[in-house]
C-alpha cells in the first residue's frame, strides 16, 4: 500500500473516537505529503519505519491545527505541524509534546502589486494588509511591520481570500501561507511584487500524544531513528528525496516546481534553541493580543512542552536547547 493512500474523511476519522490506543509497534501519524514534511515521506517511501519494527499508518491532514486536534482527542499518535498550534495548546496547558523539528521555511513575504508602489515594507506605511487573524501569518506580518516602524491597517482576510482581495483591490498587500504564493503570482501576473519577511522562520515539528512519550518510549524512540535515517537520505542524496516526494504527492508536486522550492527550505531533524526563541515571542504576542483570555507567556511554559528526551536518548548532538 502506498503510504499516503490511507486518506480518511476528518468527520469519519474523528466518529472513530480513540483509534490511537496504545498497540505496541503501531502508530498513527497525521500528515500530508509535502515539502515541509520531507523526513516524513521519505522514510514512508523508503521503508524505514517498517526497518525500524513499526507499523506506521498515516492519515491526512492538511491544516496543522486539525491535526493537533486530532492528537490532543487520542485520534493520533504523532502529528506534523508548523510550530504555532502549538504553542497556543502549551497555552491552554493542553497534554503533548513537541519531539522534534523536521523542517524551517525561511521565506515567508508579503505579496503585493506593483501598482501599490511595492519595493520593500517602508512602502506599507497606511495601506491595508490582508492577513488570517490569530495564525502565524498575522504573527509575522505584525513582526515585520513593528521591526520597520511602519503603521498599516491589519485586515483579516481567510487563507483563500487573500489572492482574491488582492487582484480586486480591496487590499493593497497580503501575508499568506506560503501555498498561496504560486496561485497569488499566477492571478497578479506581471503585477506581481514580493518581499521576505527576514525576520520571521517558520519552524515544521513532530508533536506527541502524552501517552506516547511517557507509556511507549521504546516506539518513539524507533519512530524518530527512522526520521533520523531519512534526514540522512535527504543530506546525501537530495535527487533521492525529492523523486520520493514527487512520488508521494501523485502528481500534485512536479519536480520543477520542487526545484524551485527547495533552497526556501532547510531540513534537519533536531529540537534548538531557534524554535524555542519563535514559541516564546509568538506566545507573549498572543497574550498581548488577547486571543487566549488569561493566558499567561513565558519560556518556561513553552520550554516544558519541548520533549526533548527522546531525541536525545537517541542522537544527543541534535539537541541544542539552552536549559
Amino acid at each position: 500500500m502506498k503510504p499516503f493512500k490511507m486518506y480518511l474523511a476528518a468527520l469519519a476519522f474523528a466518529a472513530a473516537g480513540n483509534c490511537a490506543a496504545a498497540q505496541p509497534g503501531k502508530i498513527v501519524l497525521g500528515a500530508a505529503p509535502t515539502i515541509q514534511s520531507l523526513e516524513v515521506i521519505v522514510a514512508l517511501e523508503e521503508g524505514l519505519f517498517k526497518k525500524a519494527g513499526l507499523d506506521v499508518e498515516t492519515v491526512r491532514f492538511v491544516a496543522g491545527q486539525r491535526a493537533l486536534e486530532a492528537l490532543l482527542g487520542g485520534q493520533l499518535d504523532i502529528a506534523f505541524m508548523a510550530e504555532y498550534p502549538p504553542v497556543v495548546a502549551a497555552l491552554r496547558k493542553q497534554q503533548f509534546g513537541i519531539v522534534a523539528t523536521v523542517s524551517k521555511y525561511v521565506a515567508n513575504r508579503f505579496v503585493s502589486r506593483s501598482d501599490v508602489g511595492f519595493s520593500s515594507i517602508k512602502d506599507l506605511a497606511g495601506k491595508r494588509i490582508g492577513t488570517t487573524r490569530a495564525t502565524n501569518v498575522e504573527y509575522s506580518a505584525e513582526l515585520a511591520l513593528a521591526k520597520a516602524g511602519v503603521k498599516a491597517e491589519i485586515v483579516n482576510v481567510g487563507p483563500t481570500d487573500i489572492v482574491p482581495a488582492l487582484a480586486r483591490g480591496d487590499i493593497d498587500a497580503g501575508v499568506m501561507f506560503p501555498d498561496y504564493y504560486p496561485r497569488a503570482k499566477q492571478v497578479l501576473g506581471d503585477k506581481y511584487r514580493e518581499q521576505v519577511i527576514a525576520d520571521y522562520t517558520s519552524y515544521f515539528v513532530l508533536s506527541a500524544t502524552k501517552s506516547m512519550i511517557d507509556n511507549r518510549p521504546e516506539d518513539l524512540k524507533k519512530f524518530l531513528s527512522a526520521m533520523v535515517e531519512a534526514d540522512e537520505i535527504i543530506k546525501k542524496d537530495p535527487a533521492r528525496a525529492k523523486a520520493a516526494l514527487a512520488k508521494a504527492s501523485e502528481g500534485a508536486l512536479k519536480p520543477e516546481a520542487i526545484d524551485k522550492a527547495w533552497p526556501e527550505y532547510v531540513f534537519g531533524l533536531g529540537l534548538d534553541n531557534g524554535l524555542l526563541d519563535t514559541m516564546a515571542s509568538e506566545a507573549k504576542w498572543i497574550e498581548a493580543k488577547g486571543i487566549i483570555p488569561g493566558a499567561k507567556a513565558d519560556r518556561a511554559t513553552m520550554r516544558s512542552f519541548i520533549a526533548e528526551a527522546p531525541l536525545r536518548s537517541l542522537s544527543a548532538e541534535r539537541v541544542e536547547l539552552a536549559p
